[in-house]
């Protein structure tokens, strides 16, 4: 079983461009190094999904915390990222 935890999760506009970007951490919460860890986010406004990315964190040891930063490129933060109320984030899979 995958056990992966996430915290602090952001979500804003990008410093550099005016896309929106997902901020956090994950926390391997098991006892094995994995080397590359698949998660899926899902973006709501209003209860309509707005966009839904799988992205990868690589190397993340045993019961270790990393942050990651995702730009969601199809999204523009002044359009429509300002409006996001509501996210759900979990792992796709690990290897």
């Amino acid at each position: 079983m995958l056990n992966f935890s996430y915290y602090h999760i952001e979500i804003g506009k990008s410093d550099l461009t005016k896309e929106v970007v997902v901020k956090g951490e994950i926390v391997n919460d098991s006892d094995k190094f994995y080397a590359t860890v698949a998660v899926r986010i899902i973006l709501f406004k209003q209860n309509i999904i707005v966009a839904n990315v799988v992205f990868t964190v690589k190397a993340l040891p045993a019961k270790a915390t990393k942050a990651f930063e995702r730009t969601i490129e199809e999204l523009d933060y002044l359009q429509v990222g300002k409006d996001i109320n509501r996210y759900e984030i979990y792992t796709e899979s690990a290897f």
